[in-house]
C-alpha cells in the first residue's frame, strides 16, 4: 500500500504511483464538487476523506490532481466509481 503523504510521482500505464498528492478535485460531466484529501492509495483504489457531498456507492466520478501540490499534479485525471462511503471515507476504484 502506498502512503498518500509520501513522495510526489504519476499515474503509470500499469500501476498506480499517486503518492504525495494530498488533495484531488472531484467532478462528474463537468459539475465540479470540490476538493478532497487523499488518505490513502492503493493498487487500483484511492480512499478520499468526507467533504461537503456524501456520494452514493455506484456513483461515477472524475478524479483530478489539484494543481499546485505536487510538481506532476496536473498529470493526473481518472475516471472512478464509488465502491465504499463509511466512516472510513470514500472508497474510489478505476
Amino acid at each position: 500500500m502506498l502512503a498518500a503523504e509520501t513522495k510526489p510521482s504519476r499515474l503509470g500505464p500499469a500501476s498506480l504511483e499517486l503518492s504525495g498528492l494530498a488533495v484531488v478535485a472531484l467532478s462528474d460531466q463537468g459539475r465540479g464538487y470540490g476538493l478532497y484529501r487523499v488518505k490513502r492509495v492503493e493498487a487500483r483504489t484511492m480512499v478520499l476523506g468526507h467533504g461537503a457531498i456524501s456520494f452514493p456507492v455506484g456513483m461515477h466520478l472524475d478524479v483530478e490532481a489539484f494543481k499546485c501540490l505536487a510538481p506532476s499534479a496536473a498529470d493526473f485525471r481518472q475516471r472512478t466509481t464509488v465502491v465504499e462511503n463509511s466512516r472510513d471515507g470514500i472508497r474510489l476504484v478505476w
